[in-house]
């Protein structure tokens, strides 16, 4: 075989195998993100935080935990908190924010197209302890708070280990009860001097702009972690990744189906029986009219007889 024969037959084969090689790999990675992953203590937790918060130069940090050890749970439950309390400050004497906050939320998740985006919708309750000030009259108490959440969650990196730091963006919108103190701050002789000048009266509703959109937490653009497993092989339809779970949806539509064909059997069948039945209740009464019919058809034969005789 010569040089150039070999070259071509080497060309051949490479475009051969290509697609395979191609189809190989989908088929791999499409059986990568639908297996059936068991997560482990520690694998059904994340770290998250909210990037706007440290803006404000607020510490939050927040921790999520998925209630079930299957790749497709999609139900997680999470707590978060964030502090920041009687901060000193030379230049914005003037200003103030100080806040404690914690928050309980409960999220559902799921899986568009983009196998390493998820979304989610969830909800949400919580109380701080804050204290305001950006204008002439500050505001200073408690809160509770609650309502729904939605947003969505991307993976960015994932790590060696399985783990992945994922892109949190969403939305909070609820309500907020709180009960509070209107004052004046003013700086005299270097010190600050309070002055209420609406004192608290009760928990009450309230949508002042500040307060709402702090006590809401309404804008989120966080960071998670998810230890184990990346978002990707998370949160999937438990009909495409669990075997076991196909086949007992199979047997159960099999039984269903079995269970309607007999009983559409049965129905059949007495559909016939009575069918039966009434061909058989004609044909007794024809029996006997013509049993009839052929008696009377001799009783008068035999008074005919009888009259011919006479």
């Amino acid at each position: 075989m010569t040089y150039l024969k070999k070259c071509l037959l080497t060309l051949v084969a490479a475009l051969f195998a290509n697609p395979m090689l191609v189809a190989t790999y989908g088929q791999s990675s499409a059986l990568y993100y639908s297996k059936v992953d068991n997560l482990k203590f520690g694998e059904r937790i994340s770290l998250r935080t909210n990037a706007v918060d440290w803006v404000t130069l607020t510490p939050n940090f927040g921790l999520e935990y998925t209630l079930g050890n299957k790749s497709w749970n999609k139900w997680t439950l999470g707590v978060s908190g964030r502090i920041n309390w009687n901060t000193k400050t030379k230049d914005l004497n003037y200003n103030v924010y100080d806040i404690y906050d914690g928050k309980v939320e409960l999220r559902k998740y799921w899986h568009g197209k983009n196998p390493r985006r998820v979304f989610y919708w969830g909800v949400y309750g919580g109380a701080n302890k804050f204290n305001i000030k950006f204008s002439e009259i500050g505001k200073k108490g408690n809160a509770f708070t609650g309502g729904l959440t939605i947003g969505t969650v991307t993976q960015l990196y994932g790590y060696r280990n399985g783990a992945s730091l994922d892109l949190d963006l969403g939305i909070n919108a609820g309500v907020v009860f709180a009960k509070y103190d209107e004052y004046r701050r003013d700086v005299i002789n270097n010190q600050h001097v309070y002055t209420t000048v609406t004192p608290q009266n009760g928990y009450k509703l309230t949508f002042a702009p500040l307060l709402y959109a702090v006590s809401t937490d309404v804008v989120k653009v966080g960071l998670t972690y998810h230890f184990g497993t990346k978002v990707a092989n998370r949160y999937k339809k438990r009909q495409v990744v669990d075997e076991a779970y196909r086949i007992e949806l199979a047997n159960k539509a099999y039984t269903k189906d079995t269970l309607r064909i007999a009983k559409e059997e049965r129905k059949r069948a007495k559909h016939i029986e009575r069918a039966r039945n009434k061909r058989l209740k004609e044909y007794e009464k024809a029996k006997k009219q013509a049993t009839k019919a052929e008696e009377k058809v001799a009783r008068e034969a035999e008074k005919k007889k009888k009259g011919a005789k006479k």
